[in-house]
C-alpha cells in the first residue's frame, strides 16, 4: 500500500509491522532504495507510534503542479505526482492520516490531523520520522552540518577539519554527528539500494512556517548487521532564542499538518541537486500578484569595511559602485541608523534614500529581528519588527521612501513561534511591496514559492567567513563545492559572492583563485546577490570582467548540474533567456591543519591540488561552433585571472589549486540590463 509516481518508477510504500508500528520504504523500479524508515508521532494525549491499525487505505490521486518562481533554479516548475492518504487508528481509537507522495524526483510523507473539537492546545512530545539509508560496501558518504544547540544558525562546515575527510554513512567522526545537537537539514547521502546499486539521497523538509517548528536530525543509529544508518528528526531545544518564544516541541490545536519530509533520489548527485521538491511540496503563492518582485544584484559594504554603514561618505562609494556596474540595489548593513556624515551630524534615513535615488539605486536595509530572541543589543536598528504595530509602521515608512527591501538578522532558532514571526513579517512586507532577505536563521523550506518576495536566506557558511582572524578560509573552497549541491539545493542561498581582496584580515588569506570567486556568482543561486568586495576591487578589473559582474542574472530560466563530486568539484550551467552561464570550481583540499589557530604548533596553511574540469555542453543544445568568453586561471600552477574568446561545446579547463572558471556564451554579457552584448548580439 503506497503511492507510485506517474511513470511507475518511484514508489513510497507504507508498512505496518505486527506490533502496529508504522514505517515506509522508498523504491525505484521495484528495488528498495531505503531500508524501513521510521514513522510515528506522539502527542500529550495520544500515541501514534505503535499499536496502529489501518482504517482507510485511501485512494491514489494524481497531482499536477504548475507554478512560477520569482527566482530559483528554474523560472517555472511543471510536474505530476501521486498522493495517497491512509487513515490509521491508535490503540485508544484516535485517528491520524499519513499522506504519501511520489514523483519522478523522489518521495515524501507527512501527518494530518482532523480537528478533535476539544478546544485545547496539545504538545507533540515525539516525532519519530526519519530516513534509513543502506550502507554500501565502501561505506558511502554523508554531508550535513552540525546543529548548534541553543543558537542554531545553520552555519558550520560539512567536513570536520580535525578528522579531515568525507564521513562514511552513519559515521560519528564528523562534528556534525558527535555534537549533542545532532545535524541539520538538508542531508546528502551516498547510499546503496537493496541490490547494491549506488544511489544519492537528499533529505529535507518543506513547510513549517509557524504551524510546526523546523526540525533537525538526531545522531544516526547504525545497525551493523543490516548495514543501515537511520537519521530521525528532532525538535528545537527549549533554550533556543535565549529561552524565549515558547518550548521547542510543537504546540498544535484544531486541524493541523506536520511539514512534509522528503527524499530526492537519483543515481547521481547532480540530479538530486536539481530537485525542486522543496517548492513542489510547499504551500502555493500566498501573496497574490508578485510582478513587483525584482531579483537583482547589490553592492554590499559591510564585509570589507565593517564601519561603512555608519559613514555616509564611505557608504556613498558603494552606491556609486552599484550605479557604475548597473546593479539595482545596495545593501546597507548593521548600525546604519547610527550613520553620520563628515561633520559628525546624524544622517536621517530620508537623506540616505535620496542619495540612493539620485544614483538610480534602491536600498536594502539591515534590521535586527529582536525582540527578545537574541542578545545583540548593540546591533541596531532593533525592536522594530517583532511587535506587529511597530513592524507595520516601519514598513510603511520604508515603502514611502522607496526602500526596496529588508535584511532581517539574528533569528537563531527553529522554534515554532519564531517561525510564525518570520511568516508574519513576510506577509506584512508583501503588503508594502518590500523584498526580504533572512540571516542567521534556518534553511528555507519551500518558502520562496509561498512568499515569492523572499529573495535570499543565509543558513550556511557564507563569505563573511573570509572576514575572520581564524583561518576559516582554509576550508572555503571545499565547502563551496558542497554548499552548492546541499544547502543551495533546497532554496536561495545568500552567500555574498566574488571576493577579489587577497586577505580581509591578517591571517585570513583568501586561498580561492579570482576565477573561483567569479564563478561563485553562478555556482550559488540567490534572488539577491550581494557583491561583497570593495568598489576598487571590482572597478579595477578589466572591461570584460566588469561586464560579467554587471550582467550575471539573479533569476534563472533553467539549471543543469553537469558534474558534482562534493568536496572536489562542481560544474553548473544556468540559462537566462538564450544565454548559458557555465561555472566550475575546484575544491580539492589535500591537507589542512586541525584547530583554528595560526599560531598553534605545526600549523600549516591548507593546500590543494590542480584539477582539470571537463564540461560537456552538448546536452544544453550548444553547438560545436558556439562562441563564449572563458574566464579562467592562467594555468594549473598560476591562479591569476585571464579571459579569452573560445568556441565549442566540450571543454577541459585546467584549474589551479582552489581555482575555477566561468564560461558565458555569446550575447551573455551586456553593460547594463537590456544592453547589447559586447561579444555578439543576444
Amino acid at each position: 500500500m503506497g503511492a507510485t509516481a506517474p511513470g511507475g518508477r518511484m514508489r513510497i510504500t507504507l508498512i505496518i509491522d505486527p506490533a502496529g508500528t508504522p514505517g515506509y520504504v522508498a523504491s525505484v523500479d521495484g528495488v528498495d532504495i531505503t531500508g524501513v524508515c521510521p514513522l510515528g508521532i506522539v502527542l500529550d494525549d495520544a500515541d501514534f507510534s505503535t499499536g496502529l491499525t489501518i482504517t482507510d487505505r485511501g485512494r491514489r490521486q494524481r497531482i499536477s503542479y504548475d507554478y512560477p518562481l520569482a527566482q530559483g533554479k528554474v523560472a517555472r516548475v511543471r510536474g505530476v505526482a501521486t498522493q495517497r492518504e491512509v487513515a490509521l487508528a491508535s490503540a485508544s481509537g484516535r485517528t491520524m492520516t499519513v499522506a504519501l507522495w511520489a514523483s519522478a524526483q523522489g518521495v515524501a510523507v507527512r501527518y494530518r490531523f482532523a480537528d478533535p473539537r476539544d478546544g485545547a492546545t496539545h504538545t507533540v512530545t515525539r516525532d519519530l520520522t526519519g530516513i534509513t539509508a543502506r550502507i554500501p560496501a565502501d561505506g558511502g558518504a554523508q554531508f550535513t552540518e552540525p546543529y548548534t544547540p541553543a543558537s542554531p544558525k545553520y552555519q558550520d562546515f560539512y567536513l570536520d577539519r580535525n578528522h579531515h575527510g568525507i564521513p562514511t554513512l552513519g559515521s560519528t567522526v564528523t562534528s556534525a554527528l558527535t555534537a549533542s545537537g545532532g545535524a541539520t537539514f538538508p542531508i546528502l547521502l551516498r547510499s546503496a539500494a537493496a541490490d547494491g546499486t549506488q544511489y544519492w539521497l537528499l533529505a529535507s523538509e518543506s513547510g513549517a512556517l509557524g504551524s510546526y517548528p523546523a526540525c533537525h536530525l538526531k545522531q544516526p543509529v547504525r545497525d551493523p548487521s543490516a548495514r543501515t544508518a537511520t537519521f530521525a528528526v528532532a525538535f528545537p531545544t527549549d533554550d533556543e532564542a535565549l529561552g524565549t518564544f515558547g518550548p521547542g516541541a510543537p504546540r498544535v490545536s484544531g486541524a493541523w499538518d506536520s511539514p512534509w519530509r522528503f527524499i530526492a533520489i537519483a543515481r547521481d548527485a547532480a540530479t538530486v541537486a536539481e530537485t525542486t521538491l522543496a517548492t513542489d511540496l510547499a504551500e502555493p503563492n500566498a501573496i497574490g500578484d508578485f510582478s513587483w518582485v525584482t531579483p537583482g544584484s547589490a553592492s554590499f559594504s559591510w564585509l570589507t569595511d565593517n564601519s561603512s554603514p555608519t559613514s555616509l561618505e564611505k557608504l556613498i562609494t558603494w552606491l556609486d559602485l552599484s550605479k557604475k556596474l548597473g546593479w539595482p540595489y545596495s545593501l546597507i548593513d548593521v548600525k546604519w541608523d547610527q550613520m553620520t556624515d563628515a561633520t559628525g551630524a546624524s544622517v536621517p534615513l530620508e537623506r540616505l534614500a535620496l542619495e540612493a535615488k539620485l544614483r538610480g539605486v534602491r536600498l536594502f536595509l539591515w534590521y535586527n529581528s529582536a525582540g527578545t530572541n537574541n542578545d545583540a543589543s548593540g546591533n541596531t536598528p532593533r525592536d522594530k519588527l517583532a511587535d506587529p504595530a511597530t513592524r507595520l509602521a516601519t514598513f510603511a515608512r520604508l515603502a514611502a521612501l522607496g526602500i526596496a527591501g529588508v535584511k532581517v538578522d539574528g533569528w537563531q532558532s527553529d522554534k515554532q513561534q519564531l517561525l510564525a514571526l518570520q511568516r508574519d513579517l513576510l506577509i506584512d512586507a508583501a503588503k508594502f511591496k518590500l523584498h526580504v532577505v533572512l540571516h542567521n536563521t534556518t534553511i528555507p523550506r519551500g518558502w520562496d514559492r509561498t512568499y515569492p518576495h523572499l529573495l535570499g536566506v543565509e543558513a550556511g557558511i557564507a563569505s563573511e567567513y573570509y572576514n575572520n582572524t581564524k583561518p576559516y578560509t582554509d576550508q572555503m573552497a571545499e565547502q563551496n563545492t558542497i554548499s552548492a549541491v546541499v544547502r543551495n539545493a533546497v532554496g536561495p542561498f545568500d552567500y555574498g559572492t566574488t571576493l577579489f581582496t587577497s586577505a580581509l584580515k591578517p591571517g585570513a588569506d583568501r586561498y580561492t583563485s579570482a576565477a573561483h570567486e567569479l564563478a561563485l556568482a553562478v555556482i550559488f543561486q540567490s534572488g539577491f546577490n550581494g557583491f561583497a568586495d570593495a568598489p576598487d576591487k571590482y572597478l579595477g578589473q578589466d572591461e570584460q570582467v566588469r561586464t560579467a559582474l554587471s550582467s550575471v542574472p539573479c533569476d534563472w530560466d533553467e539549471t543543469r548540474f553537469l558534474t558534482v563530486d562534493p568536496a572536489r568539484q562542481v560544474i553548473v550551467a544556468r540559462r537566462k533567456g538564450r544565454v548559458w552561464w557555465v561555472a566550475g570550481i575546484n575544491g580539492v583540499t589535500t591537507s589542512i591543519s586541525p584547530g583554528l589557530s595560526t599560531s598553534a604548533p605545526g600549523y600549516r596553511r591548507a593546500s590543494g591540488a590542480s584539477l582539470p574540469l571537463a564540461a560537456d555542453l552538448r546536452a544544453l543544445k550548444i553547438g560545436r561552433g558556439a562562441r563564449a568568453t572563458l574566464f579562467r586561471d592562467v594555468s594549473s600552477t598560476d591562479s591569476s585571472l585571464v579571459h579569452e574568446e573560445v568556441r565549442g561545446n566540450r571543454f577541459t579547463i585546467d584549474t589551479a589549486p582552489f581555482g575555477g572558471f566561468l564560461l558565458v556564451f555569446d550575447g551573455g554579457l551586456s553593460r547594463r540590463p537590456g544592453g547589447s552584448g559586447i561579444f555578439g548580439s543576444s
